[in-house]
């Protein structure tokens, strides 16, 4: 039989405690919210719709004939 200081104890440690340590202010979960700066969905739909319009246009040209 062992003695309780031959035992081994594993300690589970979650990710977020393995990571380093790095800058404080930006481990506040406030601060979290921030990120790399993308391009809206809203400029994403609008630009959609003008290609749309675009395309539109070219093609009611096109088809126009001149008598």
């Amino acid at each position: 039989m062992k003695r309780k200081s031959e035992r081994k104890i594993s300690i589970k440690i979650s990710a977020k405690e393995q990571r380093a340590p790095g800058n404080p202010v930006a481990q506040n979960p406030l601060l979290r919210k921030g990120g790399a700066h993308v391009r809206a969905k809203s400029a994403d739909r609008f630009d959609s719709k003008q290609q749309t319009r675009k395309a539109a246009r070219e093609w009611d040209s096109s088809r126009s004939c001149s008598f």
